[in-house]
């Protein structure tokens, strides 16, 4: 079976996720059952700023796991914004996504609001798995581009599929007759 997408978006500006889901659905992706109070902690949880924001470790620690698990959960492929993770160091960005490689395919999308994209997530990303969309989109334009990107993704799959396909028709096709 293949693996199920997980996109990652970073951005300096928080999204409305809860809004973006009907344009999400487009193109087959859903958002993780989970509190934005889980979503705030594992923020936290993954930069280690869980004293700045007057919490304690014990209140922060597995909450990335915990959203990780509902994204398996979900059946399909899954959106998750951590605007505040565009600060991660590489090590912490590597911590982040060893959660999920095992089972998804991961693939950023940065917003352009940097000076550039964050270089510690996008060094980690596989070749073409990570996209950066302009800066000032509005929540449902940036559901749209998402999707866009799932659509191509499973485009590329498909296309891959097919391709090995046809190689097994072919040495099939040379075969003696017995």
């Amino acid at each position: 079976m293949a693996k199920r997408l997980f996109l990652l978006h970073l951005g300096p500006d928080p999204v409305d996720t809860p809004s973006m889901t009907e344009a999400l659905a487009v193109g087959g992706v859903s958002v993780p059952a989970v509190d934005a109070d889980v979503l705030a902690h594992a923020e936290v949880e993954l930069l280690r700023s869980h004293k700045a924001a007057g919490l304690r470790r014990k209140d922060v620690e597995g909450a990335w796991a915990r959203v990780c698990r509902r994204a398996r959960k979900t059946g399909t492929d899954c959106f998750v914004s951590m605007p505040g993770w565009s600060a991660a160091t590489p090590d912490q960005a590597a911590l982040a996504l060893d959660g999920l490689v095992a089972d998804f395919r991961v693939v950023l999308v940065a917003t352009s609001g940097f000076a550039e994209p964050p270089r510690s997530w996008m060094s980690l990303a596989k070749e073409g798995r990570s996209h950066v969309l302009p800066a000032r989109l509005g929540d449902e334009q940036l559901a749209e581009q998402v999707a866009r990107i799932a659509l191509m993704e499973e485009e590329a799959r498909l296309d891959r599929r097919l391709a090995k396909v046809s190689r097994r028709r072919r040495l099939l096709d040379r075969r003696p007759a017995a």
